[in-house]
C-alpha cells in the first residue's frame, strides 16, 4: 500500500468512527445498499463500519473513501 493510500485509509477510518461517513450518506439520501454497491460490499458491512462494529480495510476502504468524497463534492452548496 502506498503512502497516499495509507493516508486515505486513516482518513476514512476516522470518518466512519466519528459518524461523519454516516452523515454524508444520510445527507445524500442514500441507503446502505446504495453506498455499498459501488464499494463492492453489502449493506451490513457499511452498517458495521458506520456503527463502529468493524473497521474499513483494504481496497474496499479506499473505494468507500472515494464514494464519500464524491458525495461531498456533489452536495449542494
Amino acid at each position: 500500500m502506498t503512502k497516499s493510500e495509507l493516508l486515505v485509509l486513516a482518513r476514512v477510518r476516522r470518518m466512519a468512527k466519528s459518524g461523519e461517513a454516516k452523515a454524508i450518506r444520510l445527507g445524500a439520501e442514500l441507503s446502505l445498499a446504495e453506498v455499498g454497491s459501488p464499494v463492492g460490499v453489502g449493506p451490513a458491512t457499511v452498517y458495521h463500519w458506520e456503527n463502529g462494529k468493524r473497521v474499513p480495510h483494504g481496497e474496499a476502504a479506499l473505494k468507500y473513501a472515494s464514494v464519500l468524497d464524491a458525495l461531498v463534492a456533489a452536495a449542494p452548496a
